[in-house]
């Protein structure tokens, strides 16, 4: 029996989001949208289901606006809103790359005569017998352009960086073979019949926001190197404790240039974050490339413990922490579970300045308590505490499960057992 495609999204798939787009990390070999087969799930449909699933009682506006080929992994774009859709299909449709810039990386046999360079052509699809595919025309088809860089060059394969001008199905994996170097594992235009896929990834996309207006720059890191063309996964697992400064995005892309995000550490480039912590919190992120330790830290049903130092304005009264014990109703009318509640002199709280600085209110005092949750909705300990009354001013994780922060200083990390 056909086995199904299942694709079961967690917080760790996406990459970027607001509330006009959400970006995901496409794994190789999931179908962007519904096909013909109902043993196969899709993108478009995991992604809406992982969104109820987060914001119950809503219907989520979703709408894909590029598409990309079943077997190419990387950044796949949705609009939040009918007003996002409708200015990111006009910068799809503009093609031009000042406007929206697309980039990819592809390990491809052998080594093009120059290093960098732009393919230009006419290109059509054409039948042959059960299967399409693409080729070169010289009249009746559409013009595609593709720039191209070689980024390094091992053992007779290139890697190698492409930016399309124009969106044409197939579009790069026909212009890599039209050049002579057609990219490893591509099923319909090379001869290597990877069983782990093609080595092609959408690891880039930037684009200029009308909304927030500044730049958006989205980057992932691609599961293939040059040195493994299986994976960048090594066989043996690394995890990594790091402590996260304030205003540092937990990705390794950015917004903007001047952004900071965990690409700013030396922190080893194989590895992903096990959940998430806003930029605007502090304190313990674990790492690493083990999926499945991934998996079981960051599904919900694990009810995996995790605590948080809370600075808020005011001097918090017993009465609002015993509020935050019981659980209190924060966005879309959510109560929370019951939650550990202590607070703590602030005598008694060692920690790093934090930069910038807090800003505190003249003449009104400041108080410190410890909040442990084994749940995780989005900004949920800053909700809470604003719900009863006493705004985070400064937000702290010091532990996820028997994992600890410790002593390590802000911006550094340090490896463990993954126990």
């Amino acid at each position: 029996m056909k086995k199904r495609l299942k694709i079961r999204l967690s917080e760790n798939d996406i990459i970027f989001e607001d509330d006009n787009y959400i970006a995901l990390n496409k794994k190789a070999g999931w179908p962007v949208h519904k096909t013909l087969d109902p043993m196969r799930d899709n993108c478009t449909d995991a992604l809406k289901s992982y969104l109820k699933f987060r914001e119950v009682g809503k219907s989520p506006y979703l709408v894909l606006v590029h598409r990309l080929d079943v077997e190419t992994a990387g950044i796949l774009l949705f609009a939040k809103s009918k007003e996002a859709n409708k200015y990111l299909q006009d910068l799809f449709s503009s093609h031009q790359a000042d406007k929206i810039d697309k980039r990819y990386l592809a390990i491809c046999s052998g080594r093009p005569k120059t290093d960098e360079g732009t393919i230009e052509n006419f290109i059509k699809a054409q039948r042959e017998g059960r299967k399409e595919k693409m080729v070169v025309v010289s009249s009746g088809g559409k013009k595609a352009i593709t720039n191209y860089w070689v980024k390094d060059f091992k053992n007779d394969y290139s890697l190698i960086e492409f930016q399309i001008l124009t969106g044409r199905k197939h579009q790069i994996r026909l212009h890599a073979k039209s050049i002579g170097h057609p990219i490893f594992g591509d099923p319909i235009y090379s001869n290597s019949k990877e069983q782990d896929g093609q080595r092609l990834c959408a690891y880039k996309l930037s684009f200029f926001d009308k909304f927030s207006n500044q730049k958006i720059d989205l980057e992932i890191r691609p599961v293939f190197d040059l040195d493994n063309f299986r994976t960048k996964i090594s066989d043996e697992f690394k995890y990594i404790i790091f402590n996260k400064p304030y205003n540092v995005l937990c990705q390794f892309g950015k917004d903007h240039k001047d952004q900071l995000s965990l690409i700013d550490y030396n922190l080893p480039k194989e590895l992903y974050p096990v959940g998430r912590l806003d930029k605007d919190s502090e304190g313990l992120l674990i790492l690493t490339n083990d999926g499945k330790y991934i998996d079981r830290m960051a599904n919900a049903k694990s009810k995996v413990e995790k605590t948080y130092l809370v600075q808020v304005d005011g001097d918090i009264t017993n009465e609002a922490i015993e509020e935050l014990k019981k659980g209190v109703v924060i966005k879309d009318n959510y109560k929370t579970k019951p939650a550990k509640v202590k607070k703590i002199e602030s005598n008694l709280v060692k920690v790093e300045q934090r930069d910038p600085p807090v800003r505190f209110r003249k003449n009104i005092p400041t108080s410190w308590i410890e909040v442990r949750i084994s749940e995780g909705k989005n900004r949920q300990v800053r909700r809470m505490c604003a719900a009863v009354g006493f705004p985070t001013l400064r937000l702290i994780r010091t532990t996820i499960g028997n994992i600890k922060l410790g002593e390590l200083k802000l911006g550094q990390f340090e490896f463990f057992d993954g126990q």
